[in-house]
């Protein structure tokens, strides 16, 4: 992890953007041994947790060493002089050159506020120990405000089932016909008989597995090989990881693309069923002497990690929302159109995501926030107004009036907040919008879900307001994971129906329960008849 250019091969990078976009659909079968893409650093880490260096902090040169571990991720430094920790500005970073050369830059840096000082007789020095959240490993140094970085790239853990390649690489049943043939080819027939029981591996050839132009740049999902090509007495081998990497249409500073790439990751954990671990991850820098970018690798102290007390089955390929093997004009227009309107709606996708990577654990907060991200969806995306009978209006505005000439008292400020709230949409008129969405196009799936949408935003009610229940949700809680799921399920199908997604298609096919929402259409209707029984209906 910590080697020099340690993601310089895992990721296909032998040829320009253009050139992978413009490879034949086709597929080809290629040898074994005819990559010609390595994976070295994403199978074979190095061990060495600690690399010593010179590090600048505001100018000044100090000896170091930096430990990679996890939280306990620090550099220690220290000087003969003292240096002064508080001219670090929160736009600066820490640059440093190990003693391999290569080159690092420490991010988001945590200081104290003044160096350690020891004195023994009349030697002395200076030290600290700072903690940086990010690391930036490679061949050049950054800092936070250069707009340089032209693409990020990064592997998820759950990749081979989200993109579920399964043809790309296979093991021909019968390779008698064919053995002759490539003996010849590789021109070893003078030495090599075939036996009879021949086998071949092999690899399509096609690295790219689909591509998606975006509002942010091209997103491009790939096969990345690792081969033992030379053979031997130990065989051959072919080991594959799946990376996607968005190519920016600008240049971005750092934090902006790590928050792209975080909003990508969300959006694949959202299609695969559970949040992603992120295995890999690097960025390009632009060079202005290369027509290549400098790639760094990105190393996170305190990175996401799923909580594997919260999971349950591992994702199935078939419970997947979007296929993009068989399907990827499909995959493309949903991906493009849900992340153009990323920056209209983020307020409200992240409450969603919040919620939604807590996976089985569910809680009351949880039931809350499941509701109120209906309530900060933007404008265009739920009502604003409803429309009021002229009765209610003149109703509305005496009232108003009247409370308008009483003395300013906390209770006349909160008549005069209600009443300003009529004629706007309540959260529940919105929650129903976003549910027309769906029921729309699958009128007779899910029988009384608008019952169990109001019944949810009543039972969010009682948690915030105080509102009467109509049952004891504490000793019934079943009913209420039953509506945060429906609360999820509504929200983001909603969002994924408007962006192109054939919902249809989705629940034809082979639904399992790995997926959150897979699990929620199998055990709608014995949720739906608890939530009756409670209810007593």
């Amino acid at each position: 992890m910590f080697s020099q250019g340690a993601l310089k091969d895992a990721f296909p990078c032998q040829s320009s953007p253009e050139e992978r976009v413009s490879e034949p659909r086709t597929q080809t079968v290629v040898l074994l041994c005819g990559s010609q893409i390595l994976l070295k650093s994403l199978f074979d880490k190095d061990s060495d947790r600690k690399q010593a260096g010179r590090f600048v902090i505001s100018g000044k040169e100090l000896h170091g060493e930096i430990t990679l571990d996890g939280p306990k991720t620090s550099l220690y430094v220290h000087d003969k002089e003292t240096f002064n920790l508080r001219k670090l500005l929160p736009d600066e970073g820490i640059t440093g050159i190990l003693h391999d050369l290569t080159k690092v830059s420490l991010f988001d840096c945590l200081l104290p506020a003044v160096p350690g000082h020891i004195s023994r007789g009349e030697e002395q020095y200076f030290f600290t120990n700072i903690f940086p959240h990010y690391i930036l490993h490679g061949d050049c140094h950054l800092t936070p405000i250069e707009k340089t970085i032209s693409e990020v790239s990064f592997v998820i853990d759950d990749a081979s089932t989200l993109f579920y390649d399964f043809d790309a690489f296979a093991h021909l049943t019968d390779a008698r016909p064919f053995i002759e043939q490539l003996i010849r080819a590789n021109a070893v027939e003078d030495r090599v008989k075939p036996g009879p029981n021949p086998q071949i591996l092999y690899f399509t050839g096609k690295h790219e597995i689909c591509s998606v132009d975006t509002v942010v740049g091209t997103i491009s999902i790939s096969h990345n090989l690792k081969l033992n090509p030379w053979g031997g007495p130990k065989g051959v081998g072919l080991q594959n990881v799946i990376s996607v990497t968005t190519a920016f249409k600008e240049e971005m500073r750092f934090h902006d693309a790590m928050r792209q790439s975080y909003i990508l990751r969300l959006y694949l954990g959202l299609l695969v069923g559970r949040p992603q671990n992120v295995v890999n991850l690097r960025i390009g820098v632009k060079a202005d002497d290369a027509d290549a970018p400098i790639y760094l690798d990105v190393i996170q102290s305190v990175p996401f990690h799923r909580n594997p007390t919260q999971e349950g089955e591992p994702p199935h390929p078939g419970d997947v929302l979007l296929d993009a093997i068989t399907k990827p004009e499909e995959f493309s227009q949903v991906t493009a159109n849900w992340i153009a309107r990323m920056e209209e709606w983020n307020d409200a996708r992240m409450r969603f995501f919040n919620s939604f990577k807590e996976q089985r654990n569910y809680t009351i907060e949880r039931m809350v926030s499941s509701a109120n991200m209906f309530d900060i969806l933007p404008k265009s995306a739920v009502p604003f107004s409803i429309e009021l009978s002229k009765d209610l209006e003149a109703a509305r505005d005496s009232a108003r009036d009247s409370f308008y000439a009483l003395p300013n008292t906390p209770e006349r400020a909160s008549v005069l907040s209600a009443l300003g709230w009529i004629g706007r949409a309540s959260l529940k008129q919105k929650v129903r919008h976003r549910l027309k969405t769906l029921t729309d196009l699958l009128p007779n799936v899910f029988p009384d879900i608008l019952m169990v949408c109001d019944e949810a935003v009543n039972c969010r009610n009682h948690y915030v307001h105080g509102g009467e229940a109509p049952f004891d949700y504490s000793n019934n809680f079943d009913a209420v994971i039953f509506f945060i799921d429906t609360l999820e399920f509504v929200f983001a199908v909603s969002d994924l129906i408007e962006a192109g997604w054939d919902i249809k298609s989705w629940m034809d096919g082979h639904i399992k329960y790995s997926h959150p929402f897979g699990r929620y259409r199998l055990g709608y209707s014995r949720y739906l008849q608890h939530l009756k029984f409670h209810l007593g209906k």
